[in-house]
């Protein structure tokens, strides 16, 4: 049976982050690691356990693109997606792990359209640069 790529980074983007007439990659290579984009309804939807999911499959890291603060669509999402990902830091730190490798990133969807592509792949080559996942060793 051929083992299934698990993706390095997996990227939750909020879609009202998105400017319009904008489009981010779903998947592209980059620091030698696989980048998979997931868009949500809102960053306030994401829960702690999908996040953990994702850095238990092996994935090195994950980033989470919330609108700025005090500017979420639905009111507090953006305020819910901090605490989840804090949540998950601590979470990362308890078990010996980078708490960086989650990371929560802001943007608008009034921004200039090649902004938040360079916002992830920045947040990603930071992600990258602590290498593989200890996890994906021990699947």
């Amino acid at each position: 049976m051929p083992e299934v790529l698990s993706p390095d980074v997996v990227v939750y983007v909020c879609t009202n982050c998105i400017p319009q007439g904008s489009r981010l990659p779903r998947q592209w290579n980059q620091d030698g690691a696989r980048v998979l984009v997931h868009e949500v309804p809102c960053s306030g939807k994401m829960d702690g356990q999908y996040l953990l999911h994702a850095m238990e499959g092996g994935s090195r890291g994950l980033c989470v693109v919330a609108c700025p603060k005090g500017e979420c669509h639905l009111a507090q999402g953006n305020y819910r997606a901090e605490i989840r990902i804090r949540t998950v830091q601590r979470l990362l730190s308890e078990i010996g792990l980078e708490p960086e490798r989650a990371e929560l990133v802001h943007a608008s969807a009034d921004d200039p359209p090649g902004q938040l592509e360079q916002l992830v792949r920045s947040a990603v080559e930071r992600i990258c640069a602590f290498g593989e996942s200890p996890l994906r060793a021990a699947r």
